[in-house]
This record gives structure tokens, C-alpha cells and sequence, in this order.
């Protein structure tokens, strides 16, 4: 047992179950079991089997000398100093200690005393500061310890019975008036008729302060009147605290079990999802494929690669390369072909977004077939069917948006070395070619040397110098397209694989957002069926 008691706890979770039961669009079924969590919490008090009354009244009218009486032994000291009672005490008995220790010690009552008393064996009394004290801790003490208790009997005297501070704080706790005792002690001091006068008098007062039906005992604890009778009715109390309980309990167990079914759920077996775990998670990732091909994280990769390939050859590669990257942006085809943020922005072309949505609508149809047919509807709203299009299309938007924005084209300082190089070789082509027409227009007058190489005997120099400056050219185009050929496919597998784990985190937490969330309501409600 914990804070106030088993029954408390599970009318807790009722309530939690109500507002879980809310999400769902369950309204009807969540105002009736919100009234019986409110009937339940009002009259449920402590939740164990010990009938717990607190004795609560102003200084001096007696509380500790009523306990006293009841006892039939000391239990709270009396005292001509007032006010007499500084810190709550309980008479317990002594078999039941430990089940009340755990309220008793969230109550802060470290004064416990135990009794053997049979009569009495189902019933703890609470001693309680005096609640119109000078010293103003004594009020708020019983105002944290009201709530946690079955009843509070409240003691007045000839003196304080009419007074009106006391009064004013009777009539907020009238919403209890069930769980309100009253005695009227010192009646040794009054005549007979003076007794029923003041007794009927102080009925009258509690009926204008919203009390119905108060029960008052009128006694005294110096000559024991009265006493017997209200030993007698506080054993009653207590047996009847027994049944009182096991209704409260039925009723709360019911409601439970109307919510579950309601979210179709079997009160006799507990939380179950409404798709099985295997299936779910087929679904998930038919969907996740579905909007996998449509960002196409492959297509990303190849126009990653273009795109770096293109940034290389305009900056390190040969002339002609150089100018066919201006051909290719001057016609279009590197916006096509070489563009990944313009690719990533046009997933819409590449197919309907059904290949996505049919999965989610296959789960979210599967889920809602899962419950009753009156909740069907109202559950397929919550799991957000009439709205899994225009959520899924923002969640693609995001992700590609999201992506474009973080793509960078990478440089490299190999690049303008290489393009360096390529100016070399351009040079190189360009003398080598003067150079033979030259030769052409002086009909051979020009002496020239010549280079001899293996296989091929003697080649004139103007010639050597051409063939080797193409060469070089291509071996610098080779190697300038295989670095960038690494740089872009290191670069397209990062997005590659960023853009598909954001893609699939974004289906499963919105595309299946609303059946999480119909699940995580329905383990709410199976929590309160414990």
C-alpha cells in the first residue's frame, strides 16, 4: 500500500484512463466513467481495510479527551496549556500498524500509539492539531490531511459549537458531508433540556451550512455519556467501510473495463496492440519503401557524382572539358543530370504517393477493424486516416527540404593542380601544332629533329611533342574523373544514407504517429483495469 491506499491508486489510473480515452474520441464513454473516478474518489477515503477518522476542532473543546474516553486509557495527554495538541497522533491497533504505517507516514504522524482494543480493531483515530490555533501550521496541516482519510470527526463544546470561523470552514467541505461526524462534547455542564436545545440547534446550523444529514453525538468525555454509543457506531462504521470498499471497487473495476472495450481491448487479457507486431512492422516497411522510391537515394547518388564531376572539370580539367561543362549548363543537361537539390525537390515525379499511403491506410483500416463497430469511427480519426496524405506529403517535403539544404558541393585541392597541369598540356598541344605548320608552309625547308622510340624508329620532334601533350592531357583527365569519381561517391553515400534513415524516422514517427499514439492511449486504459 502507498500515499492513501490501493483504491486510490487505481482510481488514479482511472482518470488517467478517462483522458487516454478522450484522445481516442471515446467522449461518452470517458464522462461516464469520469463520474464514477469522481463518485469513487469522493467517498473512497484511505484504501485499506482500517477505517481511519481524524478528530479535528478548535482549542480546547476536547479532542484529546474524547480519544481518551474512547480508549478507556490515556492516550493523548491533556493539558491546561493551549493549544494542547502540536503534532497529529494515531491510536492504532496494534495488528493493523503496518498496513496504515504508509499513510501514516505520507500524513507525517510520527506519534503512533497501538491498542489491543477488539471492538475498536478495524479503527484508527488521528489526534489533530487545533484548526483555529494561533499559530497557522495547524490549519494547514488539516487541510493536507483531510483529503487522505474516511472521516473527520469534528468536536465542539458549549463555547466553540456556534462559532463562526468554524462554520465558514464546514461549509467547503460540504461537497463531504457523507464523511463528517460531529460530537458535541462538555455536555456534563448542560441540563437535559439545555442538551436538546444546543443539539438541535447545532443540527439546524450544519443543514444551513450544505450538511444534510449531520451525524451528531452529544457526550462528555469527563463523565463517559454518549461514549459507549460512539464506540458502538464507529465499529459499525468500519465493518460497513468493508462493503462500502468492495462496491467502490466494483464500480471503478467496471468503468474500466467499459473503456476497454471500448478501445477494444479484453478486460480479462489486458493491453494487446491492435496490429500484431509482425504485421506492423511489414507495414512500416512497405511504406518506408514506398517513400524510399520515390526520394530516390540512388538517383541522389548519381546526380551527386555528376554534380562533383562537373565542379572538377571545370575547374581541373582540359580545355575541351572545360567547354563542354559550359555546353552542358548552357543547354540544360547539368540542371538535369547533375543537379541533386533540384532531383531532391522533384520526388513528386517519380510516382504516386500511394505506394506510401496504401500501406499506412492498410494499418490504420486493420487497427480500426480491431475495435467495436461504434467506436470504429471515431478511432479511425484518431489514428489520423483523413488526414495520412497531406501528413505524409509535408514529412516527404521535410526531408527532402531538409536534405537540399545541407547539400554541399565539395572542392578539392588536388583539382586546380591538375588544372595546372591541363593548362601545361594545352600548351604543350598548341606549340606542337604551330609548330607542324610551320613546317607545312616552309614545304620542309625547317630542319627539325626527331625522337627515336621502340617499335616505331625515329618520330619528328613536332609530332612527340603532339602525341605526348594528348597524351598527358587524357592521363590528367583519367586521373582528374577518378578522384572525383571517389570524392562524389563518398559524398552521394552520405546522402544516401542520411536521406533514407530521415526518410524512414519520418514515416514511422508521422505516418504512424496516430496509431502510436492510439496505442500508447489504449496502454493507459489496460493500466487501469490492475
Amino acid at each position: 500500500m502507498s500515499e492513501g491506499g490501493p483504491l486510490e491508486e487505481r482510481v488514479a489510473r482511472l482518470r488517467e484512463a478517462v483522458e487516454a480515452a478522450r484522445t481516442l474520441g471515446l467522449e461518452d464513454e470517458a464522462a461516464a466513467a469520469r463520474a464514477v473516478a469522481r463518485r469513487v474518489g469522493r467517498r473512497a477515503g484511505f484504501g485499506g481495510e482500517v477505517y481511519v477518522m481524524a478528530l479535528a476542532g478548535g482549542t480546547g473543546v476536547g479532542k484529546s479527551s474524547v480519544l481518551n474516553a474512547l480508549a478507556g486509557e490515556t492516550v493523548s495527554e491533556v493539558r491546561a496549556v493551549r493549544p494542547t495538541t502540536d503534532r497529529p497522533l494515531a491510536w492504532v491497533a496494534a495488528d493493523q500498524q503496518r498496513e496504515i504505517a504508509p499513510l501514516l507516514e505520507w500524513l507525517k504522524v510520527d506519534q503512533v500509539v497501538t491498542h489491543a482494543d477488539a471492538s475498536l480493531h478495524g479503527v484508527a483515530i488521528l489526534d489533530l492539531p487545533d484548526i483555529d490555533s494561533v499559530r497557522g501550521e495547524h490549519r494547514a496541516l488539516v487541510d493536507t490531511l483531510l483529503p487522505r482519510i474516511d472521516a473527520v470527526t469534528w468536536i465542539v463544546d458549549p463555547e466553540k459549537y456556534d462559532d463562526e470561523r468554524v462554520h465558514t470552514y464546514w461549509r467547503t467541505l460540504a461537497p463531504h458531508a457523507d464523511r463528517l461526524r460531529f460530537v458535541f462534547n462538555k455536555a456534563d455542564r448542560l441540563t437535559e433540556e439545555q442538551r436538546r436545545i444546543v443539539a438541535d440547534d447545532l443540527r439546524a446550523r450544519l443543514v444551513a451550512d450544505g450538511i444534510p444529514r449531520p451525524m451528531l453525538h452529544v457526550v462528555s468525555a469527563t463523565t463517559g455519556d454518549g461514549i459507549d454509543r460512539m464506540r458502538t457506531e464507529l465499529a459499525n462504521a468500519a465493518h460497513a467501510k468493508v462493503i462500502v470498499s468492495a462496491k467502490l471497487e466494483a464500480d471503478r473495476s467496471e468503468a474500466a473495463a467499459r473503456l476497454a472495450r471500448a478501445a477494444g481491448l479484453d478486460p480479462e487479457q489486458g493491453y494487446a496492440p491492435l496490429l500484431a507486431v509482425a504485421r506492423h512492422e511489414a507495414l512500416v516497411g512497405e511504406a518506408v519503401d514506398g517513400a524510399l522510391t520515390l526520394v530516390d537515394p540512388r538517383g541522389i547518388g548519381q546526380q551527386v557524382r555528376a554534380a562533383v564531376l562537373s565542379r572538377a572539370r571545370g575547374g581541373g580539367g582540359s580545355l575541351i572539358g572545360r567547354a563542354s561543362v559550359l555546353l552542358e549548363r548552357f543547354t540544360g543537361r547539368t540542371r538535369r543530370d547533375a543537379d541533386p537539390v533540384a532531383y531532391l525537390g522533384m520526388w513528386r515525379s517519380r510516382g504516386a504517393l500511394g505506394r506510401v499511403l496504401n500501406p499506412v491506410r492498410a494499418a490504420l483500416v486493420e487497427a480500426a477493424a480491431e475495435v467495436p463497430p461504434e467506436s470504429r469511427g471515431r478511432l479511425l480519426e484518431a489514428l489520423g486516416a483523413p488526414a495520412a496524405e497531406k501528413d505524409l506529403e509535408r514529412v516527404l517535403d521535410n526531408v527532402t527540404r531538409d536534405a537540399a539544404s545541407s547539400f554541399e558541393l565539395p572542392r578539392s585541392a588536388i583539382w586546380p593542380i591538375l588544372g595546372a597541369a591541363q593548362l601545361v598540356a594545352g600548351a604543350l598541344l598548341v606549340f606542337a601544332v604551330a609548330w607542324l605548320v610551320t613546317l607545312f608552309v616552309s614545304g620542309g625547308a625547317v630542319p627539325v629533329g626527331s625522337v627515336d622510340l621502340p617499335l616505331l624508329g625515329p618520330i619528328p620532334m613536332p609530332l612527340a611533342v603532339l602525341a605526348g601533350s594528348v597524351l598527358l592531357s587524357a592521363v590528367l583527365v583519367w586521373l582528374l574523373g577518378l578522384h572525383a569519381s571517389y570524392v562524389g561517391r563518398r559524398l552521394a553515400a552520405r546522402i544516401r544514407a542520411r536521406t533514407a534513415a530521415a526518410v524512414r524516422a519520418a514515416v514511422q514517427a508521422e505516418g504512424f504517429a496516430g496509431l502510436s499514439r492510439v496505442e500508447a492511449a489504449r496502454r493507459v486504459i489496460a493500466g487501469a483495469l490492475e
